[in-house]
């Protein structure tokens, strides 16, 4: 079963680059290494669209290009409000050694509404603070003999990873709060270079969906 970071990723860049085929999908997800910081094998991006279909995430259209059929993929609402309450869990859950969910919501944070990434993000900030707490005690359990005294190390990584973790989110809070990048709704200006292959993505897409409405 894929997991919420490889759900998240495809169906995001899905809806970043609606309609689009399995191949076109891939190549981005690869282009953003995603083989190495979320551990997506490329072969199962196409087993992932299959599945992402029946369940009614995803619809597949079946068009013609040149001499050859191609299936090309568009989000449904269900596959919407799917994308959103999966970016929200990564959003909210803590994992210090392990945040990549979190990754892919920071990578695909211009399809969330600033209010509900605030919303989420105060939620993560709360988490965290708990976190540490549960951290400290543990901690003090090992130091009072309790467990073996190594362990202390691995929970004072932690520790240290989640405290970092929470300064940075104060700032990224405090950022989005004055109004700091664009969310859901608001414009993205920002474009890539002209040389940049993404825009040969562009331009397919576009293709498919004049078919689409044609």
């Amino acid at each position: 079963m894929a997991t919420l970071t490889t759900r998240a990723l495809l169906l995001g860049v899905a809806s970043i680059f609606e309609p689009a085929n399995g191949y076109q999908l891939r190549r981005e997800l690869l282009s953003w290494g995603v083989e190495d910081w979320a551990h997506i094998r490329p072969g199962s991006i196409y087993s992932m669209l299959a599945t992402f279909t029946k369940q009614g995430l995803l619809e597949r259209h079946d068009l013609r290009e040149g001499e050859r059929d191609v299936a090309v993929y568009t989000v449904t609402d269900a596959g919407k409000a799917e994308l959103q309450a999966l970016l929200r869990e990564a959003t909210v859950t803590v994992n210090a050694m392990d945040p990549s969910a979190f990754r892919v919501v920071l990578s695909l944070a211009p399809l969330i509404s600033r209010a509900d990434m605030l919303d989420a993000l105060r939620e993560r900030e709360r988490r965290s603070s708990d976190t540490s707490a549960a951290l400290l005690e543990r901690i003090a359990f090992v130091a009072r003999g309790l467990a073996p005294p190594h362990v202390s190390h691995s929970l004072e990584l932690e520790l240290r990873m989640v405290e970092t973790e929470r300064a940075w989110l104060a700032e990224y809070i405090g950022a989005l709060e004055s109004g700091a990048l664009a969310f859901d709704g608001e414009g993205f200006e920002w474009s890539p270079p002209e040389n940049d292959a993404g825009w040969q993505m562009v331009r397919e897409s576009q293709h498919y969906r004049e078919q689409l409405e044609g």
